[in-house]
């Protein structure tokens, strides 16, 4: 897929990139409108800086005004508390007549919103949210999805079997999230699986040159970095946005070249950082790996 006007800000300790082009992404593009539009749940997977999040909004995006059902979008959710007490409150903010009447029968106004909810039981907070989703549509959209634990995987299975809550899950596909058997608990089939790949060879490329001009690099002797950072990058968009932006700062910078190597240790050290839910040993998925060996 050439540049269409999507764009993305790149925010590192260098100078941010000011668009990123969406680049070969027509197929799941098409796939997870269809999902949308069928009302259909789907897991979207890959490896950190795919560009799942990227893509999703960008379908989003392009669609926005095509749908009478409110997108319940959460960025990240921690627990099973923090997963109910987030979706109730963007079911409030969606103005949900169910919950607001709920939340009147018990004397809290919206001031008092956040309260009542921290005053709920994981039992009630589900209670309140079953009840709420059955009584307008909604389509969830779960990002960054942690390892999941039992609990919290039988609510997003309650969504969608029992209250006809299409869900839609962007997670990490490490082995440890045991995403084909994570399928099989929800009773889904392989075709609610999107897993993206990396870009291919001539797309990767031209995400680099389109960051490096960007970014003012080409004043550079580029000739190694290009190879490196394609290598280096596995071919990632997100990694090779970064990878770039990082190359901008002085810091990464001897004389005409660049620290090629330094610029990835430090991309990967940023990634460890933005990872704080692959250390839970509550997920009960993790121990059976991907399945597809």
């Amino acid at each position: 897929m050439r540049p269409n006007g999507d764009t993305r800000r790149i925010r590192s300790g260098a100078a941010p990139i000011s668009a990123v082009p969406f680049l070969d992404r027509e197929r799941e593009s098409r796939r997870i409108e269809d999902a949308l539009r069928k009302r259909e749940s789907l897991v979207i997977s890959g490896p950190a800086g795919i560009g799942k999040t990227f893509l999703f909004q960008s379908v989003m995006k392009r669609l926005r005004g095509g749908f009478s059902s409110p997108f319940l979008y959460l960025p990240t959710f921690k627990d099973l508390q923090d997963l109910l007490r987030k979706l109730l409150q963007a079911v409030y903010e969606a103005k949900n007549p169910s919950l607001r009447k709920e939340l009147h029968a018990h004397g809290f106004t919206g001031r008092s919103f956040d309260t009542w909810l921290k005053s709920l039981s994981s039992s009630r907070l589900k209670g309140t949210l079953y009840r709420a989703v059955e009584s307008s549509e909604y389509c969830v959209v779960l990002d960054h999805v942690p390892p999941l634990t039992r609990p919290i995987a039988k609510v997003i299975k309650e969504l969608f079997w029992m209250r006809n809550t299409p869900v839609y899950l962007l997670m990490r596909d490490d082995w440890e999230y045991g995403i084909v058997q994570l399928i099989h608990f929800f009773y889904w089939s392989e075709h609610q699986w999107l897993s993206l790949a990396p870009l291919p060879a001539q797309f990767a490329h031209e995400l680099l040159e389109h960051c490096i001009a960007s970014l003012g690099l080409g004043r550079f002797d580029l000739e190694d970095f290009r190879e490196e950072v394609l290598e280096l990058s596995k071919c990632v968009p997100g990694a090779i946005a970064q990878m770039c932006a990082l190359a901008a700062d002085p810091r990464y910078q001897y004389g005409s070249r660049i620290k090629t190597k330094l610029v990835h240790i430090d991309y990967l050290m940023s990634r460890q950082h933005l990872k704080p839910f692959e250390q839970n040993e509550g997920s009960e998925f993790g121990a059976y790996g991907n399945g597809r060996a």
